[in-house]
């Protein structure tokens, strides 16, 4: 009898008469909550459009959003189906990650929206859930999938329209993880968005998708078949090449012309190589630097490319001012009136200096995970112009060029070195160290419980 009038409160979206049961029996809400699959109240509600009702179960039983009836559906998946656009915002921002609850078959809300051509639920999800749009259900399909297999392709295209203006929009720290995962998922068959829309014989959609930087057109489906493989086939059957020329621009390649590309088995089986040896060194090495720290040494390292630049524009004693200048080795204008032997000492350890606090700058900035290329454009016309300065302030050629030479080889027995301490470091680190079961299996050292080492980065002593 209380199963029932609690259907019939929620239906009739009667607050008072859910109060009234509550009376009489306090715990006939949690007989309901026990049961693993059932039409709750909340569910009855999202089924008749009754936001105020949903509100008040939420507030006494939010464990009800995530409940699914007998059929597999949630709360959230009913009020979407059954287009009730105000309840499923009015339960999103009570919990915003009901976006991302997959019903039966792994269909998220999201996915729903974009199976029924929603396009404005579409955008409230996004608003409330970004992360949603890389959910795909349990046959791999993503939002993409689904609606490029849309049974009307026009509505289909305006809701792709819709996904990848979001997806080209993102702008959050892993936005470009995201694009990456989706625009390239696979579906059960291997099929990317891209392999579907050529199958589809959609040339729109394509043109969409190439917009993406992050787009694969050569990855291959389960039958070994790549997109431009596809485009030819559905040619042969329409004599249309919009799909194929549009894929070829892009790097689109047949099947039987990509070349052998080796397995995750075959990398991991490989011998290490120097340069994968030296990069992960240098990301481990980086690895337990603090944000705090980082910024302190970035501010170190621009305090010294600062003070030994100033050298370079205002060398110390000054510079002639005419052909004849004092005690000028060469006698050219601008040339530094300190003697030759002077000038070659100072401007190798000034620009040895000035290289590594460059270089410094460049790994922090880069913490040894990205290029330093990108990063490069910031440092390298200062290097000119520093290059440039010494050679204008040299008492002569002679003096410049061995400058460079002298600055050259403290770098690289710096480097040299750099390297034999980490291998120092590295017979170091075969010794067990002090008699510790958690020092020797590498949970912390002496150095860090006595505060002299960061965490995470094991130094044996």
């Amino acid at each position: 009898m209380d199963q029932r009038s609690l259907e019939a409160a929620a239906k009739s979206g009667n607050i008072d008469l859910l109060y009234e049961l509550i009376h009489e029996d306090p715990y006939v809400l949690a007989k309901t909550d026990n049961v693993p699959f059932i039409d709750t109240p909340l569910h009855v509600a999202a089924v008749a459009g009754k936001a105020e009702f949903a509100m008040e179960m939420m507030n006494l039983k939010p464990s009800f959003a995530r409940t699914l009836n007998a059929d597999g559906l949630s709360p959230l998946h009913l009020a979407v189906n059954h287009g009730h656009v105000w309840l499923v915002l009015e339960l999103l921002k009570v919990d915003p990650s009901l976006v991302r609850f997959k019903r039966r078959e792994g269909t998220t809300p999201l996915l729903l929206a974009v199976s029924n051509k929603n396009i404005d639920l579409i955008s409230e999800f996004f608003l409330v859930c970004p992360e949603s749009i890389v959910d795909s259900n349990v046959y791999g399909e993503n939002a993409l999938h689904i609606a490029l297999k849309n049974e009307d392709q026009r509505e289909g295209l305006t809701v792709l329209k819709v996904l990848m203006g979001w997806i080209l929009r993102l702008c959050q720290k892993d936005g470009e993880r995201i694009e990456t995962r989706v625009i390239n998922g696979r579906d059960k068959d291997g099929y990317t968005a891209l392999h579907v829309a050529a199958h589809e014989n959609n040339p729109q959609a394509v043109k969409l998708m190439l917009e993406s930087s992050k787009i694969n057109v050569n990855i291959e489906d389960k039958s070994g078949l790549t997109v431009l493989d596809i485009a030819v086939l559905r040619r042969q059957e329409n004599n249309r090449r919009d799909i194929e020329r549009m894929v070829k621009r892009h790097g689109g390649k047949r099947s039987v012309s990509l070349a052998k590309i080796k397995t995750t088995s075959d990398v991991l089986g490989s011998p290490l190589t120097w340069s994968e040896s030296s990069q992960t060194a240098v990301i481990r090495s980086y690895a337990w630097i603090s944000e705090e720290r980082r910024n302190a040494l970035l501010v170190v390292a621009t305090l010294i490319l600062t003070a030994t630049y100033q050298t370079a524009l205002q060398p110390p004693g000054g510079v002639s001012d005419s052909g004849g200048g004092g005690e000028t080795s060469g006698g050219k204008t601008g040339s530094v009136v300190m003697g030759e032997a002077t000038f070659i000492w100072l401007w190798v350890w000034n620009s040895a200096g000035f290289y590594i606090a460059a270089l410094v700058t460049l790994v922090l900035l880069s913490l040894g995970q990205e290029s330093m290329f990108r990063y490069c454009p910031l440092v390298f016309p200062l290097f000119a112009a520093y290059v440039v300065s010494g050679s204008v302030i040299s008492p002569n050629s002679r003096a410049s060029a061995i400058g460079l030479i002298g600055a050259s080889m403290v770098l690289i027995i710096w480097s040299l070195v750099i390297s034999f301490w980490q291998r120092v470091e590295s017979k170091r680190a075969k010794v067990r160290g002090p008699k510790s079961g958690l020092v020797w299996e590498g949970f912390t050292t002496l150095d860090q419980a006595r505060g002299l080492a960061p965490k995470g980065n094991v130094i044996w002593s």
